[in-house]
């Protein structure tokens, strides 16, 4: 019986409370696909239309989760088969980190224990959200004058209101730490096709088809690093620079495909169209203390890195993760969507894959550094409670969704 736990220990707590995490967001995406009287507000009802085909107002030219749902559709209801569809690709995101949490944290050399702290990681962090003040825990009332907002500019890891974003995250993460493995020694390669970088390519064009923000960071991160180091090199590493470069070449078309006109919907008043320039000009619309926003963001993340005391070569995905979320960040802050979609603030869906990311690879650094015991206790102490008081928000966030709150 001991030699079964140690061989399927791990397997078995992940198999239980991966599939308690696909029952409760059921659940959620249930409700918002049916509504239940406006009580669950998010972006649903225009999937709905779009799977059945009919004009909601808005372009959606990223169309995996419409594939998927509108085959269910054959089988069950236009709700019922976005809802499962959402809660399928959703559900994949904690695949994908089961994999990688398991090998950052060497499962399979330390045991099942170390397997079942992995599982307990990544559960908590699809459940983490930002701060909002602590006395508003287990009150909610609708909107008012007096409405507690929690969302409203700040932002969350885990947009619960978003099925798009929910849909493409698995992708993008898969794409994330593939990316962070190639740009660790793409230089020294010297292959224009590999198995790596032809995943990368399919995975980043598969998440690009399902929301495009992640692929618009990803991309001037990327690149960005790439020049830099093509520079660095006095353009001796040119071929490497092409060889990793053209696996991006199917997002990109797919990219123009989308934002030929993907930015204006089906409005018959004339509008602006195209992307502006302006600092601040859409997150103002949102808070009024975008600093304090921010902080309220990535407080965790922010004291990972500065126990770590802002070194973070040693650890490449935080690393990228930082520099993915710090470009991310000047995108939200200086682009906006002209028209009706400024109001929509949509350039913080890729700061939102930023925060994601931000959280997945501190935790895992964190998590490391406790079982290294490289800092004092006092500082690991401060940062596990930092990211409990995350988790205890974000808990109680989910508990306002799950009961038809405002997202906001």
């Amino acid at each position: 019986m001991q030699d079964f736990w140690k061989k399927r220990g791990n397997s078995i707590f992940f198999g239980v409370l991966f599939l308690g995490y696909l029952a409760v967001t059921l659940f959620l995406f249930h409700r918002q696909t049916v509504g239940y009287g406006g009580r669950y507000v998010s972006d649903m009802p225009s999937y709905l239309l779009e799977v059945q085909g009919i004009p909601s107002g808005y372009d959606f030219p990223y169309p995996v989760m419409f594939w998927i749902a509108r085959f269910l559709d054959l089988f069950t209801t236009t709700e019922h088969a976005l809802a499962l569809t959402v809660t399928g690709l959703n559900g994949l995101t904690a695949l994908v980190l089961k994999v990688y949490f398991d090998k950052y944290l060497e499962v399979r050399e330390k045991g099942p224990w170390k397997g079942c702290l992995s599982t307990l990681l990544l559960f908590s962090v699809l459940m983490a959200s930002m701060l909002y003040p602590l006395h508003y825990l287990g009150r909610y009332h609708d909107a008012a004058e007096e409405f507690l907002y929690r969302y409203r500019g700040v932002f969350t890891p885990n947009p619960w209101h978003n099925a798009t974003f929910l849909a493409a995250r698995p992708f993008s993460a898969a794409v994330f730490f593939l990316c962070v493995d190639i740009l660790g020694d793409y230089e020294k390669e010297d292959r224009w096709l590999t198995k790596r970088k032809l995943a990368f390519s399919a995975l980043l064009l598969a998440a690009t088809m399902t929301k495009p923000s992640f692929t618009l960071v990803l991309s001037a991160v990327c690149g960005m690093i790439m020049l830099w180091r093509l520079l660095r090199g006095r353009f001796r590493g040119w071929k490497a620079f092409l060889q990793f470069g053209i696996t991006f070449l199917p997002a990109f078309a797919d990219l123009l495909y989308q934002y030929r006109g993907v930015f204006v919907g089906q409005i018959t008043e004339e509008e602006s169209k195209g992307i502006g320039f302006g600092f601040l000009s859409a997150w103002k619309m949102l808070t009024d203390n975008v600093p304090m926003a921010i902080l309220l963001a990535i407080l965790f993340p922010l004291a990972v890195l500065l126990f770590r005391r802002l070194k973070v070569r040693q650890e490449p995905g935080l690393l990228f993760a930082w520099q993915f979320w710090g470009a991310s960040l000047v995108m939200l802050a200086v682009l906006y969507e002209k028209g009706y979609r400024m109001q929509h603030v949509n350039f913080a869906w890729g700061y939102m894959y930023g925060l994601f990311f931000l959280y997945v690879t501190s935790l895992l650094a964190l998590a490391r550094e406790t079982g290294r015991g490289g800092q004092p206790r006092w500082q690991l102490g401060i940062q596990w409670t930092l990211f409990a008081v995350h988790m205890v928000c974000g808990l109680d966030y989910f508990r306002v969704m799950l009961g038809g709150g405002l997202f906001s």
